[in-house]
């Protein structure tokens, strides 16, 4: 079974949790690079041209805010674990 003395958020929980949070990074990048790409190669006036910062900002934001709220959903869960074992 498992060992009660670890915490509830082990070692391999969080590498496991850091590994999906990379993956759908990697995911929701990648995607909206190839419609950039797709969009150039098409001949399509490329929109993200005179609003790369838009861009930057539509590519960049979801990941950094699933860190956050995933950092900031563990602490709190351990605050909560903590509380109620006492220690």
């Amino acid at each position: 079974m498992s060992d009660t003395s670890m915490s509830v958020a082990g070692g391999e929980t969080r590498q496991a949790m850091v590994r999906v949070w990379m993956a759908i990074s990697a995911i929701w990048v990648s995607f909206w690079l190839a419609i950039a790409l797709v969009a150039a190669r098409a001949g399509v006036a490329n929109p993200f041209a005179d609003q790369i910062g838009l861009f930057a900002l539509i590519v960049m934001t979801p990941p950094l805010v699933l860190l956050v709220f995933g950092a900031g959903a563990r602490l709190a869960f351990e605050f909560l674990f903590r509380g109620r074992t006492g220690s």
